[in-house]
């Protein structure tokens, strides 16, 4: 093969096609030995190999132009000191399109190759979707185990394509906003080392013997979740249906943005990850994919960078830790931030199975919000139990990770209800249910931005696996065999959501000043017991009225919420409506079907709450 090299530009960094050239910038130190590795796809020739000259440095950057190359013959690597890397700026890699090959077990790491394609894909259908913070409803998912639970007959299952083709699903649901868990290139087959043994205990085998010592198969275990390192440009080649992860990625956010959701990625950068790559990283994928945010896990994260920088300025951002004085002051008029953490979790857990809860914490974290941030609630996420398993499992049962249960949490705060794992016991079962129904109200009452992990709709379980981070098979995968009882839950949890989006008064984006600042004849948040206006502030309170006044988000109705975690019935007082206004029981999930069909009016200006329930009163 004839080319031709002369010194490049030192800005973009990767490679980069240009008119009758290709450009290639390397990270690579002026004292070492540079080269550029091509590899025909057809495998009719060996290698080529192009150095670049130390000459063509700049900084810790080596820049050549290649010109006389069609990068469509070859895919390409970086060779630096003898030793042969990826280019960490890779749009496409190859090697890895078939999901935990075990082809691949004996030379992982090795055996990949970058790419440079330029498949046409047309953004002129797409709109921009711009969900404001207090109608957003996320749902968390891992792009594989999300469809590859489908009977075997379902076409692209564990896909991008597979994920597109059950948008109308969560659509339905009421989803807004969905996160993907890792979806870039890394990978999910990791070695398991062999235990090294003394010299005396190793078998030495001889001429003699006439049993022969086996050969050991390496072992290995699947990342199943894709946290660690990854190749940061690339989308994942084997959640793609097709030979084309590019643009069926790009399809899949389109497809999302055309029935009005957005998607956020998470990103997880460790700490060896330049602050400058994770920014380049960052406006990647919201310049060629499209994203709508990401959710930001890793302990170097340059988060003022992040909300300094222009491009990403309408970009959602989570992130467990976001100082307020880093946001701007304007930014109050469209809220992007968002602090992503396990602060509701706990205290929401320990009310729910009766674990040293305080109904004054989760009324903390119930009316938690802010100016400029956001707030990420959930009770589930995938580290730890689902919701049906928090009610189903005092203790985890990780035992087919492999690490004799050590891994996951150990502070569950969950409870079995009487009897550890499945069960037919109607009454076990009715309990789990009513507990379930309580978590998901509290979640959908609350002020924050409200987060279902994939499966809590339906009561999915992991068999009280609580970190099923090498899990990919049904353990780990959302299950879509619905029985009655998810059908119907599944339906509380529609009309939940239904019911959040229909009151603005539960999601308002300023912070309750739990005063009548205005005059409306109530504050716009306050709090009951057995006597209207008073609720003791004791530390092992377990019931609680919470009433929230709607003209103050510019809606006639009140919304009263009523709590009982006790363990007997409780007297939950509210204040008489004026005029002819009344107040109407909603919902009461001490019920079969805890929305009622027609609301019922309560005649006293009390209602007695069955233990371990929450009811929803409108007054109108």
């Amino acid at each position: 093969m004839e080319y031709s090299v002369k010194k490049g530009d030192f800005s973009p960094i990767g490679a980069v096609k240009g008119k009758g050239f290709v450009n290639f910038c390397i990270e690579c130190r002026r004292e070492s030995e540079c080269a550029i590795l091509l590899y025909p796809r057809e495998k009719s020739e060996e290698k080529v190999q192009i150095p670049v000259p130390q000459e063509f440095s700049r900084g810790n950057l080596r820049a050549v132009k290649v010109y006389g190359i069609n990068m469509e013959a070859y895919d390409y690597t970086f060779e630096i000191d003898g030793a042969e890397i990826l280019d960490p700026y890779a749009r496409r890699i190859v090697g890895r399109e078939t999901w935990a090959d075990e082809k691949r077990v004996e030379f992982l790491g090795r055996g990949l190759k970058c790419r440079m394609e330029n498949q046409g894909f047309s953004w002129r259908s797409d709109r921009e979707v711009n969900i404001a913070r207090r109608d957003m409803v996320l749902y968390k998912l891992h792009v594989r185990g999300f469809t590859k639970g489908l009977p075997e007959h379902v076409p692209d299952r564990g896909t991008f394509r597979g994920f597109t083709r059950r948008i109308p699903y969560l659509k339905s649901l009421g989803v807004t906003t969905v996160e993907f868990m890792p979806v870039y290139e890394f990978e999910e087959l990791e070695r398991l080392e062999s235990p090294e043994f003394p010299e005396y205990l190793e078998w030495q085998e001889k001429k003699r013997d006439k049993i022969k010592k086996p050969r050991k198969k390496q072992e290995y275990k699947i990342n199943f979740w894709g946290y660690g390192p990854g190749m940061y440009f690339a989308p994942k080649a084997s959640y793609a249906a097709t030979e084309n992860p590019v643009g069926e990625f790009k399809d899949c956010v389109m497809k999302l943005h055309k029935n009005g959701m957005e998607l956020i990625l998470e990103m997880d950068f460790p700490q060896d990850i330049s602050q400058r790559m994770i920014l380049k990283a960052l406006r990647y994928w919201v310049e060629e994919y499209h994203v709508d945010g990401f959710h930001l896990q890793g302990d170097n994260i340059p988060i003022q960078l992040i909300l300094e920088d222009p491009y990403l300025g309408r970009t959602k951002i989570f992130y467990r830790n976001i100082p307020k004085h880093f946001i701007p002051v304007e930014e109050a008029e469209e809220p992007r931030c968002f602090v992503d953490s396990d602060e509701f979790l706990y205290p929401a857990r320990k009310l729910l199975n009766g674990i040293n809860g305080n109904i004054w914490e989760l009324a903390d974290q119930m009316k938690k919000q802010d100016d400029k941030l956001g707030y990420i609630n959930y009770i589930c996420d995938n580290n730890g139990f689902t919701l049906a398993d928090l009610f189903t499992y005092d203790l985890k049962h990780n035992e087919a990770n492999g690490e004799n249960n050590r891994d996951g949490m150990d502070w569950n705060y969950s409870s079995n209800c009487g009897v550890e794992g499945d069960t037919t016991s109607r009454n076990v079962l009715k309990i789990r249910d009513r507990k379930m129904k309580n978590a998901i109200a509290m979640l959908f009452l609350s002020q924050g931005v409200p987060m279902l992990m994939a499966g809590d709709e339906d009561c999915n379980s992991q068999g009280g696996n609580n970190n099923v981070y090498c899990q990919d098979n049904p353990v780990g995968y959302k299950d879509w065999k619905q029985s009655k009882n998810s059908k119907e839950f599944l339906r509380f949890v529609k009309n939940m959501i239904m019911f959040r989006k229909e009151h603005t008064v539960l999601r308002r984006e300023k912070p309750m000043q739990l005063s009548d600042y205005r005059s409306y004849g109530f504050p716009d948040l306050s709090y009951h017991e057995e006597q209207p206006w008073i609720s003791p502030w004791f530390i092992n309170r377990r019931a609680l009225g919470i009433l929230y006044c709607g003209k103050y988000a510019e809606e006639e109705e009140n919304v009263y919420i009523g709590f009982n975690f006790s363990d007997f019935r409780k007297k939950l007082s509210f204040p008489k409506e004026k005029r002819k206004r009344k107040w109407h029981l909603h919902m009461d999930t001490s019920s079969r079907q805890a929305f009622l069909s027609t609301p019922v009016v309560v005649s006293e200006t009390f209602y007695i709450l069955e233990p371990q329930s929450v009811c929803i009163l409108i007054g109108k």
